[in-house]
């Protein structure tokens, strides 16, 4: 299965790669093309990390606001962040099943996806459930069955964090699709 994942990577990538290209080749000027590569939602393989970052800003931002609906939160509750590492934040409305203290889903680039208590700043995260696997961002739906699972009381045991080494540039290209027009202003 892995390798029709890699293999499905590799397509997309070329894909976007040749998009990318095809873009660039009817912009009027650098900043035109920018601007076209921006709201296609790709990234230019000539970019820097700033513009990777952006790009990264732009799909995470999208995709948090699609995990929060799939998992029935408003994105009003949702932040989001890119710097060293990529990070996100979603207020749960509803209480843990065992402490009835507030619970937040958390993810970052590295860790991927848990269901988190709310702690006083002050004190340690306390894990309720980390989801598993080896994609840091999994689809929409598929987190809110984590969320829903955690929330019945499905999962055990948290899980070991994952450790995603997940290539920026590519993370970018992941989430592009989630990105909103809105958010090229």
């Amino acid at each position: 299965m892995s390798k029709v994942h890699a293999d499905a990577q590799q397509v997309f990538r070329t894909q976007q790669a040749l998009a990318a290209r095809t873009v660039a080749d009817h912009a009027v000027d650098a900043a035109d093309r920018g601007t076209l590569l921006e709201m296609l939602g790709l990234v230019d393989e000539d970019s820097g990390p700033d513009d990777v970052a952006r790009a990264l800003t732009l799909g995470l931002s999208g995709y948090l606001r699609a995990v929060a609906d799939a998992v029935g939160e408003s994105a009003d509750g949702t932040s989001c962040e890119v710097s060293d590492t990529a990070t996100a934040y979603i207020g749960l409305t509803r209480r843990g099943p065992r402490s009835g203290r507030d619970l937040m889903l958390v993810w970052s680039e590295r860790d991927g996806w848990a269901v988190l208590v709310e702690t006083d700043p002050t004190e340690s995260p306390i894990v309720v459930s980390r989801f598993g696997g080896d994609d840091p961002a999994p689809a929409p739906w598929v987190v809110a069955r984590f969320v829903a699972d955690t929330l019945t009381g499905v999962p055990a045991q948290p899980q070991a964090r994952a450790h995603h080494r997940q290539d920026r540039r590519l993370l970018a290209d992941r989430l592009a699709r989630y990105a909103a027009p809105a958010d090229f202003g």
